[in-house]
C-alpha cells in the first residue's frame, strides 16, 4: 500500500456522520486506506437489510428521544454512545491488503483492533469468524463489511466506556420475525462488555491513538497523512 490516510472527525451527529462515511465512496483511493475513528451521540444504527420493529425497542427509544438512523451496509442493529468508538477502513477493492476474500480480509481487519486491545488490557481477546471481538464470552467489538462503488468499506464498533444499560433498553433480544419478514436480516445478540471493565483507567482518546500505532505498524504504509 501507498498511503494510509487518517480522517479526524469530531462530529458527533449521527446522522452527519453517516454521511461524512458514506462519502469515503467517493475517494479516489488508488493504492491508499483511509481510516476514520469517530463517535456518536446516544442513538441506534440498524443495517440495510433490517426491520426495525423487531430489532428497536421503539417505545423506549421514543420516550428518551433517541433518533433510529439506518446505514448504507448490512449486519446486525447496533447501539451508539459517546463511550463507543466506531472504526471506518476504505480502500479500493482490488487493493488487496490481507486477502481476495472479502471475510478474510475483514477478519484481519479485526485482529489489528483485537491486538490493539490486548496490549492495553492483556485481556484474553478471541476474534470470531463474522469478524466480532470477545473478551472472556462477552462482545466488545461487532462489525460490518461491503463492497459499493468498487470499494472495499469495513466498520465497527469498540465498546470503551459505553452505558450497557441503555444498550439493552434499546435493543430487542429474544424478538423473532414472523414468516413474513424472513427477507429481513435478523441481529444476532450477545452479551457484551466494556474495556473500561478490563482497564478502569482507559479513555477514548487512549484506544484512538492505540488503534492508529497499531495499523500504522501492521499495514506498513509508505506514508501516513493526517486529514481534517
Amino acid at each position: 500500500m501507498n498511503s494510509l490516510k487518517i480522517v479526524k472527525n469530531d462530529k458527533t451527529d449521527p446522522f452527519e456522520n453517516l454521511s461524512v462515511e458514506k462519502n469515503l465512496l467517493e475517494l479516489e483511493l488508488h493504492d491508499d486506506v483511509v481510516l476514520m475513528l469517530w463517535q456518536n451521540e446516544c442513538c441506534v444504527v440498524v443495517g440495510r437489510f433490517q426491520n426495525p420493529c423487531y430489532e428497536v425497542n421503539l417505545d423506549y427509544v421514543r420516550a428518551k428521544r433517541i433518533p433510529v438512523v439506518r446505514r448504507f451496509t448490512g449486519g446486525g442493529t447496533v447501539y451508539h454512545d459517546l463511550g463507543n468508538l466506531n472504526i471506518t477502513l476504505c480502500k479500493e477493492k482490488d487493493n488487496i491488503v490481507f486477502s481476495h476474500y472479502i471475510l478474510d480480509e475483514a477478519r484481519a481487519i479485526a485482529n489489528i483492533l483485537a491486538e490493539t486491545v490486548r496490549k492495553l488490557t492483556n485481556a484474553p481477546v478471541v476474534v470470531d469468524d463474522r469478524a466480532s471481538i470477545f473478551i472472556e464470552g462477552r462482545k466488545i467489538s461487532g462489525s460490518s463489511t461491503a463492497i459499493r462503488a468498487h470499494k472495499f468499506f469495513y466498520h465497527s464498533t469498540l465498546l470503551v466506556n459505553s452505558d450497557l444499560q441503555a444498550l439493552k433498553e434499546c435493543l430487542k433480544w429474544e424478538e423473532t420475525y414472523p414468516e413474513d419478514q424472513r427477507d429481513f436480516v435478523k441481529s444476532k445478540r450477545s452479551q457484551v462488555a466494556n474495556l473500561s471493565e478490563y482497564m478502569p483507567s482507559i479513555t477514548l482518546d487512549t484506544v484512538k491513538k492505540a488503534i492508529i500505532c497499531e495499523f500504522v505498524h501492521t499495514l506498513a504504509p509508505k506514508d501516513v497523512i493526517f486529514l481534517g
